[in-house]
């Protein structure tokens, strides 16, 4: 979910002065912040697609998808799997339809970004799980091709002094993750008619098993962009992101 990362942070330092000529800034007080980093974003979607190593922003197509551990027990759902070597690709086209921000006494934001296609690829390693009554259980890689995906990012940052100087960092963010279709493919090493058995069970009905997975998949997604946020953010000063001037 690498561009829920970039956008979220692009909603509270796509108009920093850092180190790039491209970066601009925000006025804190203006009445049009929304739009003003709004129009900070789409200006800088080249050098966000691309990675912008001066804040630590990686590329974004293809997005390498952190190593994650999976362990949740819900209603028709025991899952425990390590998911490893995952690239998503497609996230290029992402499109922002709803950007807000408020500044009254806080640091909030939100967006609402959709990604015509995304595909995933990875490598998992599933132990002991199952979904309704099927053993997902298995070892291989997994190819995901997701269409009409819309995510909606929340956060709240607070501020941080380092060194004398005021830095922002994520204090809360929660995720909300929709998708209009999914197929995946599976090669499994140790359980090849299983892992058929598997994709041909979720394809044939995947939004009943995306509703099963999806808070799974917001906890997730609100993990990984708080941890790539915190690490870029951790690079720019306020005071060079949210400006004071006249």
């Amino acid at each position: 979910m690498k561009v829920l990362l970039l956008l979220f942070v692009s909603v509270i330092c796509a108009h920093a002065k850092v180190t790039p000529d491209y970066f601009l800034s925000c006025k804190r007080t203006d009445p049009q912040i929304d739009k003003c980093i709004l129009d900070g974003i789409n200006a800088m979607k080249p050098q966000i697609i691309a990675g912008i190593p001066e804040v630590d922003i990686p590329p974004l197509d293809p997005f390498t998808v952190p190593t994650l551990k999976l362990d949740r027990t819900a209603p028709n759902l025991r899952i425990k799997a390590t998911i490893k070597h995952g690239m998503a690709y497609g996230a290029e086209n992402f499109k922002i339809e709803k950007l807000k921000v408020n500044l009254n006494n806080k640091y909030a934001a939100e967006v609402k970004l959709v990604i015509p296609k995304l595909k995933v690829t990875v490598d998992y390693d599933i132990r002991g799980s199952q979904i309704l009554t099927l053993d997902i259980s298995g070892k291989g890689k997994a190819v995901l091709n997701l269409t009409g995906v819309t995510v909606i990012a929340k956060g709240i940052g607070k501020s941080v002094i380092k060194d004398d100087v005021e830095f922002l960092q994520i204090d809360k963010i929660v995720t909300k993750v929709r998708l209009n279709n999914a197929h995946i493919d599976l090669v499994d090493s140790q359980s090849p008619v299983a892992a058929s058995s598997a994709a041909s069970f979720f394809n044939a009905s995947p939004q009943v098993i995306l509703d099963i997975l999806n808070p799974l998949i917001e906890e997730t997604s609100a993990k990984i962009i708080k941890a790539f946020g915190d690490k870029i953010l951790a690079k720019i000063p306020i005071s060079e992101v949210l400006t004071e001037k006249k």
